[in-house]
């Protein structure tokens, strides 16, 4: 089992681990970067047990570890703790359960939020050290605005790409479930090219007019980051953009467990 120490983070390996709805991501910690990310389907459970041995493998001291969890999906947490504690006989690092946020948050119930968004959050605040609005593109698009202080004060939830895609096919008679992609022209001219017109270039001028009316409300021009498996479809339709940055929410892992040792240093 872990021993937890107030001393040098750089004498611990951290594992970082992103559990989405879709899919489980798992990555090095390493001076505010993510090295070596390795993906599962977040629903095939021995895969991703392959895509954790596979990361730690890479780590550079086997003696000392810490496993990191940023999870939105309860089930997927539980076998991940039990695989970790019970397997590998480590303790389990859960953010929002054992392990605080990697930053201030301003929301009516802070229990309720997802704690993908605020380690994504911090993570873009902590690169560029100003007020910003931190769009991530997944099963969910979420655009969120941390204020000039690196507090975490909200923002909007919408159907990512292929969550609309799903929910066409499911909800009407005739239209198929494609697999958006990239847009040759808005102009579809066969059902499956108008369904990815409609979400991809309808998800790109829903997410500009958010930030947009952040913008606005907040009386600023805020930066605006890009993160999230599905933010390649939009990136180049989202002009206003001033940072594409893959893996945020691993990096924001990594932030809270640097965070809950300084705790522990300061105590």
């Amino acid at each position: 089992m872990i021993r937890e120490s107030a001393g040098d983070a750089d004498a611990i390996s951290i594992v970082v681990v992103d559990a989405g709805n879709t899919r489980t991501k798992i990555a090095r910690y390493l001076e505010g970067a993510v090295e070596d990310v390795s993906v599962a389907n977040s629903q095939d459970e021995p895969a991703t047990r392959d895509a954790l041995a596979t990361v730690r493998g890479k780590c550079a001291n086997r003696e000392r570890q810490a496993i990191v969890i940023c999870s939105v999906v309860p089930d997927e947490t539980e076998l991940l703790i039990k695989h970790i504690e019970e397997d590998l006989d480590l303790r389990a690092f859960v953010i929002g359960d054992n392990t605080d946020l990697p930053m201030e948050v301003a929301v009516d119930v802070p229990a309720a939020l997802g704690v993908d968004r605020v380690c994504t959050a911090a993570a873009a605040y902590v690169r560029i050290q100003q007020a910003c609005v931190v769009v991530d593109v997944g099963s969910a698009v979420t655009v969120d605005f941390v204020d000039a202080d690196g507090v975490f004060q909200g923002g909007a939830i919408l159907p990512g790409p292929r969550t609309q895609a799903a929910s066409l096919a499911a909800t009407t008679a005739q239209l198929p479930l494609i697999e958006p992609g990239v847009v040759e022209s808005v102009i579809g001219r066969n059902t499956s090219d108008a369904i990815t017109s409609g979400i991809v270039v309808g998800l790109a001028g829903a997410i500009r007019g958010l930030v947009e009316e952040i913008a606005t409300e907040t009386g600023t021009w805020p930066q605006t980051v890009l993160t999230g498996g599905a933010a390649e479809l939009l990136k180049d339709r989202l002009t206003f953009v001033d940072n594409w940055v893959p893996d945020l929410c691993l990096m924001g892992a990594g932030l809270a467990y640097l965070k809950r040792m300084a705790a522990m240093r300061d105590a």
